[in-house]
């Protein structure tokens, strides 16, 4: 999850308003609110009854708690603890109908969208680029995930060729007059990408 700087309650409302689906980890020490009382994760282990879940191979203990409000923001709410861990962690959601297995899920799938993030950033040059204003982050996340979708589809004429090493291709073709013969197959690559799209072949 990008959040651009934001807080994540601020994060979460403005992800309500545009009506997108979101799933985050709280704090340890959160504090959720239905029908004025306010609870905590102790509070919750006291009062609900927990139920057991296998999800991929893995038994989880989960606390639901549906139908709370997280700053501001309503919600429901999965204490979960999986095989191993001696801990919950605090999964919270705006998808008012999701499923315990849905969420842990999409939760778990974090890890590959992360890994993908720390390396686009990493390969572009821009750790650390967080604007204050979030129409400035939201100009960001849109130019990189154009140059991702566009390596992306350039790398499906480039067999077994890494994304980072059509990165490196593409500034060297961009960035010198003469192109060392290393990235031919690439310039020939973006060609047959102009051709299956109807393009004149540049000169």
């Amino acid at each position: 999850m990008i959040d651009g700087g934001l807080k994540s309650g601020e994060l979460i409302k403005e992800a309500r308003r545009a009506g997108v689906k979101v799933i985050t980890r709280l704090n340890s020490n959160f504090v959720v609110v239905r029908f004025g009382a306010k609870f905590r994760k102790e509070d919750l282990i006291s009062n609900v009854k927990p139920i057991k879940r296998m999800i991929d191979g893995e038994c989880y203990v989960i606390y639901p708690f549906r139908r709370c409000i997280w700053q501001g923001t309503a919600g429901n709410l999965f204490l979960v603890r999986g095989e191993g861990y001696d801990d919950f962690i605090a999964l919270f959601t705006t998808a008012l109908n999701s499923k315990p297995e849905t969420v842990i899920r999409k939760y778990k799938e974090r890890s590959q969208i992360e890994q993908t993030n720390k390396e686009l950033k990493s390969y572009l040059g821009i750790e650390g680029s967080y604007f204050r204003k979030k129409e400035k982050n939201y100009g960001s996340i849109f130019v990189l995930c154009l140059v991702y979708n566009f390596i992306q589809y350039v790398r499906l004429y480039l067999p077994d060729t890494s994304f980072k090493d059509v990165l490196d291709g593409i500034s060297v073709y961009l960035l010198r007059e003469r192109p060392p013969e290393c990235v031919a197959s690439l310039e020939n690559a973006i060609e047959r990408i102009f051709e299956d799209k109807g393009c004149e072949r540049s000169n």
